[in-house]
């Protein structure tokens, strides 16, 4: 019976569609695929296109994180995901998709998102709480009232660019000279979101606060980037010159640890790159190689993310045939069993996707060998993928 049920299995995968397999896969990632549908026009009816969205908008509720997490600049850092899975993005797609439909049933659900309140940043952080959707739906459905209670609560610095872009009016923007008095602390975020700030804030009638603003928290604890010869320190800098403040040197706190031991791993960097630029990758000696590196990434402490990528990594760095197959097999079990496909769906998301769209060029159907490796995986999440690749989605 098992061995009936495992050949089953992904013949019954393949032939469900997307929404029967947006039940199937987490939340987030099924939220994503029936607002896909919508948005790319596939869905037929009007009541149809509202069930679907409503649909996804229940399962946007259950997505683990609350707001999208982007990098905060200057720390060379990757972009966020392509494809936003937290509650707050997919929820404000929802909103504008069911808009388009019905304006007041639009507004009825914004109602229903309550607003976020972003987590803190201290040294120890590379990334911060976006809530631009947010602010966003406020610039459409939010009241008078709502945009200026949204100023007054602003209790970080990533906030306050969307504070600007909602004071509209007069009473809105005389709240902002309030923010900017009381604002302060997680220097790392300051210092990384300076620039957008000072640029964002030029020109409205703020009088002396900006300037205080910005002396203030000149002031503070910085962490150990800002005190060391670097994009934070210009940065700084530059923003102590524009205001002709005199600023001391500011006492230095943490800093980032090491992201991954594979980070310090040059020889694992130095041994893909002879794999991936050799002229010959059909000797035995290349073959040797070859394993011991595919070896390196199975015994490594590295993260799922770094797994994930060295193994799609390898896949390209492989001659095509059995040595290409087997790199491939293994690559989608590693997706396939993850456990990150539960506790953080879209760093999962992320990964999973990225190998069929490195391949989509590549000639001798390796797009499409790999969409059959994802639709025989047995995992309803990367036979999703598969099948959205399929249709354009």
């Amino acid at each position: 019976m098992r061995l009936l049920c495992s050949v089953l299995l992904p013949s019954l995968l393949a032939a469900a569609g997307i929404p029967d397999l947006a039940t199937q896969v987490a939340p987030e990632i099924g939220a994503d695929a029936l607002l896909r549908l919508i948005e790319k026009g596939r869905v037929k009816g009007i009541d149809e296109q509202k069930k679907t969205i409503e649909r996804a908008a229940e399962l946007a509720r259950l997505a683990r994180e609350p707001v999208l997490r982007r990098p905060i600049p200057g720390l060379n850092l990757a972009k966020p995901p392509e494809v936003a899975l937290d509650r707050l993005s997919l929820e404000t797609r929802a909103i504008f998709a069911l808009t388009q439909l019905d304006p007041a049933e639009g507004a009825k659900l914004f109602r229903s998102v309550s607003r976020p309140t972003p987590r803190p940043v201290t040294c120890a952080d590379d990334s911060y709480d976006d809530l631009t959707p947010y602010a966003a739906l406020l610039r459409v459905f939010g009241s008078t009232e709502d945009k200026l209670a949204f100023i007054q609560s602003v209790s970080s610095h990533a906030e306050l660019a969307p504070a600007v872009w909602l004071a509209d009016e007069e009473v809105t923007r005389g709240a902002l000279s309030g923010v900017l008095a009381r604002l302060t602390g997680q220097e790392r975020l300051f210092t990384g979101l300076l620039p957008e700030t000072l640029a964002k804030f030029r020109g409205l009638p703020v009088g002396d606060a900006l300037k205080d603003y910005v002396k203030r928290n000149l002031t503070t604890e910085a962490c150990k980037e800002s005190g060391q010869e670097g994009w934070q320190r210009n940065t700084r800098h530059a923003a102590a010159t524009e205001f002709a403040l005199e600023v001391p040197p500011p006492s230095l706190g943490a800093g980032l640890e090491s992201r991954s031991w594979l980070d310090d791993d040059r020889q694992s960097q130095v041994l893909f790159h002879e794999l991936l630029f050799a002229r010959d990758k059909n000797t035995p000696q290349w073959q040797d190689k070859f394993a011991a590196y595919l070896q390196r990434i199975r015994e490594g402490k590295a993260s799922f993310d770094r797994q994930a990528e060295m193994f799609a990594a390898a896949y390209v760095a492989s001659p095509r045939g059995v040595i290409r197959e087997t790199v491939l097999n293994e690559y989608v079990n590693v997706l396939a069993q993850a456990s990150l496909q539960r506790e953080n769906p879209a760093a999962w998301h992320k990964q999973a996707i990225a190998l069929p769209a490195a391949v989509v060029s590549l000639p001798e159907g390796e797009h499409e060998s790999v969409l059959r490796a994802y639709e025989h995986s047995t995992n309803p999440a990367l036979s999703l993928i598969a099948l959205q690749q399929r249709q354009g989605l």
